[in-house]
């Protein structure tokens, strides 16, 4: 039999054509079609992403996938698709004797629950290198990172711990401090997404000897907290690579002390917004920076700020440059520092690095003068933007453009003066919008920003959204669309059948959605009109909808879809076959 073009093609092109499709695609396309590709596959590390996938294909992996697996493979897992589905993934794993196998593992949305299943579960693989866990919340805040580290993952090296939407109120307990006891005494990236104080910072450094790299949410708390015993911890002394967020204020000789003692980090990135300019300015400050670096840390390769802060009566964006226009900064560091007054609420400067810390959010106002240390300075690097409306008055302001162009993420800050309003046509002059993947919209003024978002993926809406008529003032459908979140406000809206007939319209590709609905009918339109729908939260209207006809509606399934549902108070999730 004469071999196809396909068959001479070497090893390394075939593993290069599976790694442009998603492993599921790869298992469905080509398996079984001959014994080299079944062996390709089998081979071929495998990386199943099951964060949003239909439940007839969770089965497929399930039933199919992970047992024919004899490769390395990664997984990306949400909880959230049905708690069920948790027990079964570890199931399968287990029965197919393949957790050796497993090297990476990521778990978004674990509920309590979950957490449990998945407890019982980590110390069977034995060769994990990678773990993330994005928890629910919880009562006892930071319980489970304890539970977690306590779980004997020897080979484990990177580890990111956090909550799915985090919040400064969801602090980490310190009464869990007493049974903090590493099981991962070889974790080298840590990340930890759960504001901690400089107490627990302290502590998991003393319990990770190995860590090289970590980045984590600060809090303050007390101004002598752990100072006076400092110099008594052992800690960090392979730590290279620093991340700190703060949240409320540390006083900064807190903080030059902890650095001090960290003379061989390479890389130092810290973001900070703080409404207290008496407790917060040397956080701004170019010369108590440039004194502490050449000082303390001489090997610093890698220094980014982005600092916003109270503006001090007398204070303006030179004044915060300045100190960073010496050599040290300019010519022997090359670091690069933009300053701004973005005119916010809270009336800050903002001072931030070229490029900033990664997943940095650059507060931005239109038109509002702006300095750099930087001749020529480049923002290119900035990615994701906290934008402000414009000012009335702008078209007054001859402040020079600042071009935005590779920003994917934009996150519209809140503004309470009358004065400002959104004008597209100033947007467009700063940033292609073109490149923006992720929205959260607050403001009914930028649903007109949608139509030129042609590569937006992600939508959240978090104004009032029961004004039906933005909706209808998109002239064609935005066909890129994979996740839309409406409602996220205190005035909630919910949707009629019209409304959701508009909604399948304006985005008939959707593979996740949440939203509020006001009427029963309009869970078949959803069904049926969403052909690509992976997973619904549907939020009902209690005093509209009878919770008993919903659960009779959804047992009869009259839409010939299949799906698999659950009901809690006013919340229906739906997974859909």
């Amino acid at each position: 039999m004469t071999g196809t073009m396909f068959d001479k093609l070497p090893n390394e092109l075939v593993f290069k054509i599976l790694g442009y499709l998603t492993a599921i695609d790869a298992w469905h396309a080509f398996y079984d079609i001959s014994t080299r590709l079944n062996d390709s596959l089998q081979v071929h590390k495998t990386n199943l992403d099951l964060s949003c996938c239909r439940k007839s294909q969770f089965d497929y992996i399930c039933q199919c996938i992970l047992k024919k697996v004899h490769s390395p493979f990664d997984i990306k897992f949400s909880s959230q698709i049905m708690e069920d589905s948790t027990k079964k993934l570890f199931s399968q794993l287990k029965s197919k004797d393949i957790n050796h196998l497993l090297q990476s593992l990521t778990l978004t949305h674990l509920t309590k629950g979950s957490m449990d299943i998945v407890d019982g579960c980590l110390n069977r693989f034995t060769n994990l290198r990678s773990l993330t866990v994005m928890h629910e919340r919880e009562k006892s805040f930071g319980k489970f990172v304890v539970k977690v580290m306590s779980i004997k993952m020897p080979s484990l090296t990177y580890l990111k711990l956090g909550y799915n939407r985090p919040s400064s109120s969801l602090g980490f307990d310190e009464s869990n401090l007493d049974k903090l006891h590493s099981g991962v005494p070889n974790i080298q990236e840590f990340v930890l997404q759960i504001p901690i104080t400089f107490n627990i910072f302290y502590r998991f450094l003393s319990v990770l000897s190995q860590i090289t790299s970590m980045d984590v949410i600060l809090m303050g708390r007390t101004e002598h907290e752990y100072i006076d015993n400092l110099n008594s911890f052992d800690y960090g002394s392979n730590l290279r690579k620093l991340v700190i967020t703060m949240t409320g204020i540390v006083p900064f000789k807190n903080m030059a002390r902890f650095l001090r003692n960290l003379s061989q980090l390479h890389t130092f990135w810290f973001s900070a917004f703080i409404c207290d300019y008496t407790c917060g300015a040397q956080y701004q400050d170019g010369q108590v920076w440039e004194d502490l670096i050449h000082k303390y840390l001489p090997h610093l390769t890698d220094f980014r700020l982005n600092v916003g802060l109270e503006a001090a009566q007398s204070s303006s964006i030179s004044d915060v440059i300045q100190p960073y226009c010496n050599s040290f900064w300019t010519e022997d560091k090359k670091w690069w520092f933009v300053a701004d007054r973005p005119d916010n609420d809270v009336d800050t400067i903002e001072l931030y690095s070229l490029p900033p810390p990664i997943q940095g959010k650059i507060i931005f106002r239109p038109n509002v003068p702006w300095i750099s240390n930087s001749r020529h300075p480049s923002f290119k690097s900035i990615k994701t933007l906290g934008l402000l409306p414009s000012s009335k008055q702008s078209d007054n302001l001859k402040a020079e453009y600042r071009q935005y162009t590779n920003v994917t993420t934009i996150r519209p800050q809140s503004s309470q003066s009358p004065d400002y309003k959104h004008d597209l046509s100033i947007i467009f002059q700063y940033i292609d919008l073109t490149k923006v993947e992720t929205f959260i919209l607050n403001s009914s003024q930028l649903f007109a920003a949608l139509p030129a978002m042609t590569n937006l993926v992600s939508l959240s809406i978090r104004c009032y959204d029961g004004d039906i008529d933005r909706f209808k003032a998109i002239l064609s459908p935005i066909l890129t669309l994979k996740k839309l979140i409406l409602s996220e406000t205190m005035h909630c809206y919910f949707y009629n059948q019209n409304d959701v007939k508009l909604i399948t319209q304006l985005f008939p590709n959707l593979e996740y959605l949440e939203m509020r609905i006001n009427e029963l009918e309009c869970l078949p339109i959803l069904i049926n009109d969403l052909c690509h729908l992976i997973y619904a939260v549907i939020i009902n209207e209690p005093e509209l909808i009878d919770l008993k006809q919903l659960k009779k509606w959804l047992h009869k399934n009259e839409t010939g879809i299949q799906y698999t549902w659950a009901v809690e108070d006013t919340r229906l999730d739906i997974w859909l076959e």
